[in-house]
């Protein structure tokens, strides 16, 4: 009776001890980054685009095609990206994609074509990227979104770490 009282006891005590669990270190930039994307009312995922060394581009694209991904081109396409796959039912009209994740990744290999460091300058690559001319205003708005990021997602979040 004794053993049974004792491990009725043991696991009552363990049910009710918290078990302390470390929490994992909060990028400052992934909290400004989605505080920023929050306040654009974006659907984009802070998470998943700071993987990726040219998040500022792949944001600032977001941005001047689609209003930071508020107006889809197709599923989970929020840079207009045309669709060139051989056979697909989009041929030569907008790709969709299955989640942000895939999205994502494609578009920073995409810019990877622009430039060997995935983060083109605007300017190099806007007749490439944008088949509608003027450029003057995607451009503005390219730049304008690379130093909003700049000043109120890098430089708060540098000024908090500090």
């Amino acid at each position: 009776m004794d053993n049974l009282l004792g491990a009725i006891f043991a696991l009552i005590s363990s049910v009710s001890t918290p078990i302390y669990q470390p929490q994992p270190a909060v990028d400052p930039i992934v909290v400004e980054l989605q505080g920023f994307l929050d306040e654009k009312k974006s659907p984009l995922p802070a998470s998943v685009l700071v993987k990726y060394p040219n998040w500022q581009m792949i944001v600032a694209l977001s941005a001047a095609e689609s209003g930071y991904g508020k107006k889809l081109a197709g599923d989970y396409n929020a840079w207009g990206i045309k669709d060139f796959r051989s056979g697909s039912k989009n041929y030569r009209g907008y790709r969709d994609f299955a989640s942000w994740d895939e999205s994502i990744a494609y578009t920073s290999e995409l810019l990877f074509k622009y430039d060997e460091s995935g983060s083109p300058e605007p300017k190099a690559m806007v007749a490439r990227w944008k088949y509608i001319r003027p450029f003057g205003g995607w451009l503005g708005n390219v730049n304008y979104s690379l130093n909003d990021i700049q000043e109120n997602v890098i430089a708060v979040a540098k000024s908090k770490s500090a």
